[in-house]
């Protein structure tokens, strides 16, 4: 069986998004990082801090989502998804006003529809087999389990608040990176069998 066989074209399409996933992840665990070297952190630098998190990241989707040769219905749904991100980072920085708990029920919100979005498409919609299948559903699980802990323990203060959303964008980011090291994984697999190493000429 060739690598045509193995893998489907619609995978060796998304296998060119991999830095955006990496991106994505870094972004996540960086935001986590800053959370939990910085507890004292403002809320307006953590609304700051998250609402750019979230424009990033949606953006990035959808720039991504257009750099693949995915049909358009696999496309629409990456876009949405970025639009998700975006949607909720502007809400942020429109409404400055947003308290603590506001923050949190937010990031809830957006965890549970990015996890029901990425679950659904390791599942049905995007192209995807096996191991990164499994992956994608995974880390959507995660988001909406994350997602509801903080809608029904929201906690009382602000370190609990920070301690919920740094370990959500911990476990993001560490999921985001494990899809964009597999897809980085496939990319390099399709390079190698499009351009084969030649044998080295001897003198």
């Amino acid at each position: 069986m060739n690598l045509e066989e193995k893998l489907k074209d619609g995978e060796q399409a998304l296998a060119s998004m991999w830095k955006v996933m990496a991106l994505r992840g870094v972004l996540a665990i960086a935001f986590a990082v800053v959370i939990l070297v910085w507890p004292k952190i403002g809320l307006t630098t953590l609304l700051a801090l998250f609402g750019a998190f979230a424009l990033i990241s949606g953006i990035a989707t959808i720039v991504g989502a257009f750099e693949v040769p995915l049909r358009n219905s696999q496309r629409a749904w990456l876009v949405v998804e970025g639009l998700l991100g975006i949607a909720v980072g502007v809400v942020v920085f429109v409404w400055p006003n947003l308290s603590a708990l506001g923050l949190l029920y937010a990031i809830a919100a957006w965890a549970i529809a990015i996890g029901m979005f990425e679950t659904a498409a390791g599942l049905s919609v995007l192209p995807l087999s096996g191991g990164r299948s499994l992956l994608v559903v995974l880390g959507g699980l995660l988001s909406i389990a994350f997602g509801v802990i903080m809608f029904a323990h929201p906690g009382a203060g602000a370190i609990a608040v920070l301690a919920l959303v740094a370990a959500f964008a911990l476990v993001t980011g560490i999921m985001e990176i494990a899809y964009a090291v597999e897809l980085r994984r496939i990319a390099g697999e399709v390079k190698r069998h499009l351009h084969p190493f030649t044998k080295p000429v001897t003198q």
